[in-house]
């Protein structure tokens, strides 16, 4: 008889309402898989736009007064632009409409402006009477008639003028009251250092420092917080003096920055100053950062960027470790030096550009030709950090020996360089979960085993219900016992706990086999209790291995194991460990395992039991080849489910382990997950950020992880159940 006709001799109201719990049944598990695709599809919607592409568009062109700009730079909102021309003179005009707004006469002529390092808005002015002032620019903002203005002034620092002499570069520091001029004359480096400079009073009391070169340099460049200075050839020699001492530069570095032949054609640092981007006449744009190692300092050639000719102008970014580049044909290009890509190009045109600018939220590129015309081009290039290389491969970040894995989203440094490494994670997450489901599958499944199979029925109707109400037991309190008790506990009784894992087998294979040397009338008699029997051995092997501990440790660990794995071994130790994570998190695994398991195992046929122990198999032999095989499908989704458990889990990673990203396989050290990383920083990152979407896009991975291991997990539970599901 079929369904449809079986339904239709019920009664109606049982019809009724077999329709209704089919419908309400069909309508939850629609719903359950909508909303699982929907949370697929809201992460990959936060996540799309860090795959958009960069563009260079152009907004606006300016023709004030045709004066040469020697430097131009726009205020932190973009409405206003600061233009120093060859004139001595500073205009602020509106980038809206071109106005002017104020102007100010600083000098009869002017040589050169450069911003102040490390940046803000203060400015070193060199005269034609080679003379330099120091200048800052304000953007006050007020209210008339409920309109926002912006009123914009230039003051000067100090109230004097430094005479630095006949000089072909110059560059300054001004931070926290300290003065640092660094003047390049011929063959002479001349570092004048003025300390508690306050704003508003001459500079007074310098501290001067000269050495004669060896050569002949174009350009001067301070380092890192004015703690080194660059000195630059056109063929690309570069030397580098040690700061530290003002009074006394020490060179530290000697080499070449291009292959021999080529010049140097654009150069200048990025964010920073510890790398120098260097253009040269073979279409190349190259990365050099300074690193200290066992030698002294050196010099490494990171990355490189390929143009379609010689670039001409290298502009940094002033919050970000990108740039842009404009080469010999007026080609404009975006490139990033973490994620070693180039983004977006665009053709400028020709019009001896010669000077431009990114302003501070790199959205907007000014640039000023020998005409005077300005222009200015909307940039569109929010996550430019963003790369596959960036976030799965080895990268080469400024300051480090060489490429790693690296996830450091944030710093107190403003020079900071963002480091998105997911790799990190992944290792962390996959680490714990390997951790956590070796100490947790054979518990459980051996549990399970035991439970259905061997159990008294009146032992079971207690354990069972037992272990699986622990799934109920909030993870955040097994990380804080885990965190505050057992970490702690691990630490001081480290060779303790490692010899339990050779005791308590030991002592549990004892009990074993002086069980069944006991008379049958009394092992037949406590058939099925043998689980609580073992207790008591369980307790008494705990506490033989905590009494025996400091023993084991002396005589084989040399009186401190800590000190031993680290020496031998070269395997360090923080307290909070992947063994602790190993254990706390197995504790939470075992239950879901258990269950599931268990009730696979109990659910196998009796009769299939019964027909192979009347065929002669021992009861070991019928679990071995008809028992497990028949539920193997069952204990299979167990573990599966213990594993997509692991994997997902917070708060015990979060309160039991260092927390730190680290790549070791070292049980003694930690890990960061990917659930730990989101729950950790989720919270502080700005909305609409890259590291906001790089944490959805954490999630998004994490979430396609345990959907491919539920997937496998299916496919072979299927394959398992078609296998063995005939018995």
């Amino acid at each position: 008889m079929s369904a449809l006709a079986e339904l239709s001799t019920l009664p109606k109201r049982r019809r009724w309402v077999n329709t209704i719990t089919r419908r309400v049944v069909s309508l939850g598990g629609a719903a359950a898989i909508g909303a699982i695709a929907l949370i697929f599809f809201y992460l990959l919607w936060v996540v799309a736009p860090i795959l958009a592409p960069a563009s260079i568009e152009h907004a606006q062109s300016y023709d004030i007064d045709g004066e040469r700009a020697l430097l131009l730079e726009a205020n932190e909102s973009g409405e206003i632009a600061l233009r120093f021309s060859a004139a001595g003179d500073a205009l602020f005009f509106d980038l809206q409409d071109g106005n002017k707004l104020s102007e100010l006469n600083l000098a009869q002529s002017a040589r050169s402006v450069k911003r102040a390092y490390p940046g803000g808005a203060t400015y070193a002015v060199l005269n034609g009477d080679n003379q330099l002032a120091l200048f800052e620019a304000s953007y006050p903002v007020s209210f008339e008639d409920d309109r926002r203005m912006v009123n914009p002034s230039l003051s000067a620092v100090f109230e004097d003028w430094v005479d630095l002499g006949e000089v072909r570069d110059f560059d300054v520091a001004y931070e926290d009251f300290e003065v640092t001029i660094v003047s390049l004359e011929e063959n002479t480096l001349a570092v004048t250092h003025y300390r508690d400079a306050e704003p508003g009073y001459p500079l007074e009391f310098p501290r001067r420092g000269e050495i004669s070169l060896d050569r002949s340099y174009q350009r001067v460049l301070l380092g890192a917080r004015a703690t080194w200075v660059y000195l630059l050839a056109e063929d690309g020699t570069v030397e580098i003096f040690d700061l530290r001492r003002k009074t006394a530069p020490k060179q530290i570095y000697l080499g070449k920055l291009v292959p021999d032949g080529s010049t140097v054609t654009a150069l200048e640092p990025l964010l920073g100053r510890y790398s120098l981007l260097v253009g040269d006449d073979s279409n190349n744009i190259a990365q050099w950062f300074l690193i200290r190692d066992e030698l002294g300092y050196t010099m490494e050639h990171i990355r490189d960027f390929t143009l379609d000719a010689p670039a001409t102008r290298i502009v940094p970014e002033p919050r970000r470790k990108g740039f842009a580049a404009v080469d010999a044909q007026g080609t404009a290009y975006l490139m990033y030096t973490t994620s070693q890509q180039t983004l977006t190009k665009k053709e400028l045109g020709s019009g001896g550009l010669v000077t431009s600018s990114i302003a501070p939220r790199s959205d907007l590129l000014l640039t000023s030709n020998a005409g005077g015309t300005i222009n200015a081009y909307a940039l569109h290039n929010e996550h430019p950090e963003i790369s596959w290389s960036a976030l799965w491969s080895k990268v080469w970040y400024e300051g480090y020996p060489e490429p790693v894995f690296s996830w450091q989203s944030s710093s107190a440094d403003n020079d900071f360089e963002a480091k998105f490494s997911l790799t990190p994670l992944l290792f962390g997450t996959l680490k714990a979960a390997f951790y956590a489901m070796a100490f947790a599958v054979p518990i459980a499944i051996m549990g399970a085993i035991y439970t259905a199979y061997f159990m008294a029925p009146s032992m079971r109707r207690v354990v069972k219900p037992g272990i699986e109400i622990m799934a109920a037991l909030p993870t955040v309190i097994l990380g804080f016992l885990a965190g505050l008790w057992l970490a702690p506990l691990i630490e001081a009784n480290l060779a303790a706990v490692l010899s339990m894992f050779v005791i308590l087998p030991a002592a549990v294979l004892l009990t074993a086999v002086v069980w069944i040397r006991l008379p049958s009338r009394l092992t037949q008699r406590l058939e099925g209790w043998y689980g609580l029997l073992i207790m008591p051995v369980i307790a008494l092997a705990v506490g033989a291995a905590f009494w025996l501990g400091p023993l084991v440790e002396t005589s084989l660990f040399g009186g401190n194991a800590r000190a031993w794995f680290l020496d031998v071994l070269g395997l360090g130790y923080d307290q909070r460990n992947a063994l602790v994570v190993g254990l706390a998190m197995g504790l939470a695994v075992i239950p879901h395992i258990f269950a599931v398991a268990e009730d696979a195992i109990y659910g196998v046929p009796t009769h299939l039991v019964n027909g192979s122990l009347a065929l002669g198999a021992t009861p070991w032999q019928t679990l071995a080849r008809v028992v497990i095989l028949t539920a193997s499908p069952g204990i299979f989704s167990a573990v599966m489910l213990g594993l997509g458990r692991a994997v997902g889990e917070t708060m015990i990673v979060l309160m039991a382990t260092g927390n730190t990203p680290v790549m070791d396989l070292n049980i003694f050290q930690g890990m960061r997950t990917f659930a730990a990383n989101i729950a950790v920083e989720l919270p502080e990152s700005e909305v609409s950020s890259t590291h906001y979407r790089i944490l959805f896009l954490a999630a998004l991975v994490l979430f396609v992880i345990t959907f491919v291991f539920n997937t496998a997990a299916e496919v072979v539970r299927h394959r398992l159940r078609v296998r063995y599901g005939n018995l």
